[in-house]
């Protein structure tokens, strides 16, 4: 039986999550890609159940295996893309040469523009996001470790994106009886068009980002694989642009397509 989650995020200024495949310049997203959301997850099951970092990326592939539906939506902010410049120091061996190296410090160093996202509030409380998430079951095995989701794992979430990308949830629930909807729906989460026939955007604003495939995620498989084909899927995205409306579409649900909803909250997923 499906077992559903939706929970709320504080971001203490926005997030940084980089693009896979491009180069160390490389833009931001709108929101935390789905697979960045996952790895959070992955994260805090992981400490709970004492799994360390090499065996821990298992969690991830397990987590996507077990995935029905992942959507976001804004609460009281908008998001702004943009670049800035950064020191970064690297540990590498190039043409034999160790760097750092004090007698070649131009050679050492690198500022490379690397995008970020940063959250402007509505009113007078931290940027917010939602999320909702849906999965077969409640648990899954890694290495013969079983690991049971629960409203503890969320509440564990402190960063979602680079380290530097603090966050706090402020609010967890674990939904055990969700209606399973076919057809026509209107929703106000983003949601992959994969499956899914575009009708009407009946309030603005809607773009569109491409992700890592959040329900096919593979251990090991090249960076230039992800670039391209089966490994990404297309995303429609909202973005609030009032304080007093919420970004909503209306779509048609095709086949293997089908929507999960807890009283007002629509989130689209696989059936």
């Amino acid at each position: 039986m499906p077992i559903g989650y939706i929970f709320d995020i504080e971001f203490a200024w926005g997030f940084q999550s980089k693009i896979v495949g491009l180069s160390k310049t490389s833009p931001s997203f709108y929101y935390p890609p789905p697979t960045t959301i996952l790895g959070a997850i992955a994260e805090s099951a992981a400490k709970e159940h004492n799994i360390g970092e090499f065996k821990g990326k298992e969690i991830i592939t397990k987590l996507s295996e077990n995935l029905l539906a992942i959507g976001i939506r804004p609460i009281n902010c908008i998001p702004i893309k943009y670049e800035d410049l950064n020191r970064i120091i690297s540990l590498k061996v190039t043409g034999g040469e160790l760097y750092p190296d004090p007698k070649r410090l131009k050679g050492s160093f690198d500022s490379p523009a690397i995008g970020k996202t940063i959250f402007s509030v509505f009113d007078n409380n931290p940027p917010t996001l939602r999320l909702f998430l849906v999965f077969k079951n409640n648990s899954i095995f890694v290495n013969n470790t079983q690991i049971k989701l629960n409203e503890d794992i969320f509440w564990k979430i402190h960063r979602i994106g680079s380290k530097e990308s603090i966050v706090s949830t402020i609010s967890v629930k674990e939904l055990l009886d969700l209606e399973i909807i076919k057809g026509e729906i209107d929703t106000n989460y983003s949601f992959p068009r994969l499956g899914v026939k575009l009708i009407n955007e009946i309030y603005k604003r809607w773009d569109v980002e491409n992700y890592v495939d959040p329900f096919k995620i593979k251990l090991y498989v090249p960076v230039k694989d992800y670039g391209f084909g089966e490994n990404f899927v297309e995303y429609m995205i909202p973005i609030r642009i009032s304080y007093l409306t919420d970004p909503k579409y209306c779509v048609g649900l095709e086949k293997g397509c089908v929507c999960y909803k807890f009283e007002e909250e629509k989130v689209i997923g696989c059936g």
